[in-house]
């Protein structure tokens, strides 16, 4: 077979050149989406939580009838982080590829599952939240209380929704950052936050599902162990990257041991 017929990799593209434009590109977009997140995401859930009255139903049924524009952008600002999800799952998985196939394939289908459980929680609370105050049709067979207590039980059922994803999520970010912490062209200790981080998700997961009273506490842990690890990983995609040479290395090592 001729060099011709073979497709070309990212592999074999970014060795063309003193430089390795694609492998920049693709490490500066991952570090865009993650930073993306960091915004949108915590917007998106401060708009619906904002507009939720614990215990208080009619509250908060009125809140969602009367802000219906604010909460459904809220919406479309989750499904918007479901998308960067996916696609930052396949950026990492072709940065991370060279250090270990198999577990850099794991740690992308970890952030893929994290990405659907995320999106069926929000049709399943935001959406029949929007379905049962907005009333008609065959929900007219329902009180405008209950209709007001399936609004509110919507909501807090996503409560638990996000203790689900966020299982998935841990398990994304401890094997990232193993990648990571192995990988010789990303520093060390990034991969070292990033697994702590996973470690705070994890906590608060079975945390909060095991111990519910301290649900605060949880929620402390993750800000102290999540937030820089993937911060500080987030800024270094953007603005250091990958040191190209040393992941091109890794890339030919893994390359040769399959053939």
């Amino acid at each position: 077979m001729s060099t011709t017929d073979t497709a070309p990799t990212l592999e074999t593209v970014t060795t063309t050149g003193p430089r390795h434009p694609r492998l920049r590109r693709l490490t500066k977009a991952a570090g865009v989406l993650y930073l993306t997140i960091f915004v949108v995401y915590p917007a998106s859930t401060l708009v619906r939580s904002s507009l939720v009255v614990p215990g208080d139903a009619a509250a908060t049924a009125a809140n969602i009838r009367d802000n219906e524009a604010l909460f459904r952008w809220g919406m479309a600002g989750e499904l918007s982080i479901v998308l960067v999800e996916v696609v930052l799952a396949a950026i990492l998985y072709t940065m991370l590829r060279p250090v270990s196939r198999s577990m850099s394939l794991a740690a992308s289908l970890a952030r893929v599952a994290e990405a659907v459980v995320m999106a069926t929680g929000c049709v399943l609370t935001s959406i029949l939240s929007l379905v049962a105050v907005s009333g008609g049709g065959y929900l007219d067979a329902f009180g405008q209380e209950q209709r007001d207590a399936l609004a509110l039980f919507f909501q807090e059922a996503n409560d638990y929704v996000v203790l689900v994803w966020g299982l998935f999520f841990a398990l994304s970010l401890v094997l990232t950052g193993w990648l990571v912490h192995r990988s010789g062209f990303l520093p060390r200790f990034a991969g070292i936050l990033l697994g702590l981080a996973g470690l705070g998700y994890l906590v608060q997961s079975f945390g909060t599902i095991l111990a519910p009273a301290l649900t605060d506490t949880w929620a402390l842990v993750v800000l102290v162990l999540a937030i820089p690890g993937e911060l500080v990983f987030a800024v270094w995609l953007l603005a250091k990257g990958v040191n190209e040479d040393r992941w091109v290395a890794a890339a030919d090592r893994a390359h040769r041991a399959q053939v």
